[in-house]
């Protein structure tokens, strides 16, 4: 038992030392190219380079650099792979290594949607749909490995029976936010983009400060917005 509790340290500490350090850095390097990880070779190749190293192997450079990048930015979904497996490994207790394999790869694509989405002026974005569409399809897929487990035939031994109860509604919950998430960025709903600019537009029209009250504005209607359906 001194011998588990010793390599569970040992792989907490280890782990989430490297896993702080690698997210530290891709935060950087994200929050340089401004959330936006398909411009760093752009990124890398706009700096100022010395005289020398213009021509032919300037492009090598910046697509070593570029790939380098693009390691740091994945580093910390291979951590938390490699910490979930640890944890298998010691623990023998499959739930808790998904947990942190899917659940935190899940969480941390979520953080950098959200993220990509505030530099975006909060504006519909497929690269934010792709990303919290695979967090919750990661979610989904976690919560169905608990079912599995924790409705396994040795899950009375080992588990509570709690689990597979809080797992089908986990379950549920996950497959409502994937139709959200399908609703909000690639539905036929409300057109935010242009409620916001025509919300805009109202809020900082001249005619409202200086105007006659006939030249008044209405505010936008979010029931214009809709698209118009021939058929249901």
């Amino acid at each position: 038992m001194e011998g588990n509790e010793h390599e569970l340290m040992l792989a907490c500490v280890i782990s989430g030392t490297l896993f702080s350090l690698l997210a530290s850095a891709s935060f950087a390097l994200l929050w340089a190219v401004n959330w936006r990880p398909w411009r760093i070779y752009s990124w890398i190749f706009a700096r100022k380079w010395p005289g020398f190293l213009q021509g032919p192997q300037l492009g090598i450079i910046c697509s070593f650099l570029s790939l380098s990048a693009w390691i740091i930015v994945i580093s910390p979904v291979v951590v938390l792979v490699t910490w979930g497996c640890w944890l298998m490994l010691i623990l023998g207790r499959d739930i808790v290594g998904l947990a942190v394999i899917m659940a935190g790869s899940s969480l941390l694509l979520t953080f950098y949607s959200i993220m990509l989405w505030w530099r975006t002026q909060w504006q519909s974005s497929r690269a934010v749909a792709v990303l919290l569409l695979l967090a919750v399809g990661l979610l989904c897929a976690y919560e169905l490995c608990a079912v599995y487990v924790t409705a396994g035939v040795r899950a009375s031994e080992r588990y509570s029976p709690s689990g597979f109860f809080f797992g089908v509604s986990a379950i549920s919950l996950a497959i409502n936010m994937l139709f959200i998430c399908r609703m909000v960025f690639n539905g036929n709903g409300l057109d935010v983009d242009e409620y916001v600019r025509r919300a805009y537009k109202f809020a900082y029209s001249d005619c409202i400060e200086v105007g006659p009250v006939a030249c008044l504005q209405e505010p936008p209607d979010p029931n214009e917005l809709y698209p118009r359906q021939s058929r249901r």
